[in-house]
């Protein structure tokens, strides 16, 4: 799929989410100082993949796609704080790594990554937010724009989680996804790629 597909895709699902969360009785029974309370710990399992893409303008590149899975470990250590549509709540945690390429041909990475939301909790069971991960691990792709055994994964995306109850949520999200062995081989123009992830999270207090 191409990335006009992905995002295309990913406008059409969240529109429908959009929707749901718009049912007052659905509304009416989430809590974010529930769900959000200092103290929770977040277990989440995402889905997902991507395609490789020029933003930095760079010769011909070789048009990675893959796939990948990511476990996630997070704690809430803070109460959710300000006030209406900007009420937010922070999730630090960690996330595995675990991503298989289909193009050019099949390769594998997989490592941990340190992972952060910035949720947006403020406006009912549909959660809007902001997130970033950085981390490391192991790999045997081999292409044009990165050829190492070690590599370092950067990722910032947007996604909006729904609430089904209060201890459990479904989230869709875009990533743009930034991989690189940090000059511990050569070459080390790294790959860039824009990805799609969906995923669930339960809530434990």
């Amino acid at each position: 799929m191409g990335n006009r597909g992905w995002a295309g895709a990913l406008r059409g699902v969240i529109g429908a989410l959009l929707l749901w969360g718009a049912v007052p009785t659905v509304a009416a029974a989430f809590e974010a100082g529930t769900a959000f309370a200092k103290g929770t710990t977040v277990l989440g399992l995402q889905a997902g993949g991507g395609t490789q893409n020029n933003i930095a303008g760079d010769p011909p590149i070789t048009g990675i796609s893959f796939v990948n899975v990511t476990p996630r470990l997070s704690y809430l250590p803070f109460e959710p704080f300000g006030s209406g549509w900007l009420e937010s709540a922070i999730e630090p945690g960690l996330e595995g790594w675990f991503q298989v390429y289909l193009e050019p041909r099949v390769f594998t990475a997989a490592g941990l990554k340190i992972a952060l939301r910035h949720h947006f909790v403020g406006v009912g069971p549909l959660v809007p937010y902001l997130e970033a991960t950085a981390g490391a691990g192991g790999t045997n792709l081999t292409v044009r724009e990165t050829h190492s055994h070690f590599t370092f994964v950067l990722e910032a995306g947007a996604g909006v989680s729904y609430f089904m109850t209060p201890g459990a949520a479904l989230n869709l999200g875009y990533r743009f996804q930034h991989i690189s062995n940090g000059n511990t081989g050569h070459p080390n123009r790294g790959v860039n790629s824009n990805t799609g992830v969906a995923g669930v999270s339960f809530y434990f207090q």
